[in-house]
């Protein structure tokens, strides 16, 4: 398995002015979206299938993403024939995800973070957040998310995972 790092330059210094805010690293990646999308690891199409089976999502379900990214988990989604609000706050990676997922008409990419995005009163049966939850602010996120579910809805939160097994080998 290869390993490769995506680096960034960051100022480090201790006068609290000159920190960088952890919310704002996240957006260098939308400075190098190809590599971003080459690189970060996908999903299995039996994640899909098992949030199916969890939530009964079919194709008359509505379903926002949140940080979409460059599309990965847009495209499984899209694939399910679900309706799929995709947000991404990053111009660039927007931009690559509209073009990934372009063959898909059930799809939508809105450039905004989902502290805010202009929801336009429409409620979803699923909000989905792939290795992205962690750059929403919590004081705002949990009840946005909350407030554009439908009563009932789900909110499946993604993610990876990296275990290190005894003698150096990472698995995923």
């Amino acid at each position: 398995m290869a390993v490769v790092v995506l680096a960034a330059r960051v100022l480090v210094t201790d006068a609290p002015k000159m920190r960088p805010k952890p919310h704002a690293l996240g957006r260098v990646f939308n400075e190098v979206p190809e590599l971003y999308d080459r690189v970060r690891p996908g999903y299995p199409d039996e994640l899909f299938a098992d949030l199916v089976a969890i939530t009964g999502m079919d194709d008359k379900s509505s379903v926002l993403e949140v940080g979409c990214g460059t599309g990965q988990a847009t495209r499984s989604l899209a694939a399910l024939g679900c309706s799929v609000t995709a947000i991404e706050p990053g111009l660039e990676m927007a931009a690559l995800a509209r073009h990934r997922i372009s063959s898909f008409r059930n799809v939508a990419v809105e450039t905004s973070t989902f502290e805010e995005w202009d929801d336009r009163s429409r409620r979803f049966d699923a909000l989905v957040a792939a290795s992205s939850w962690h750059w929403v602010d919590p004081s705002i996120g949990w009840q946005r998310a909350h407030d554009v579910l439908y009563p009932g809805g789900w909110m499946a939160l993604l993610g990876h995972v990296v275990v290190r097994r005894p003698g150096g080998f990472i698995e995923q």
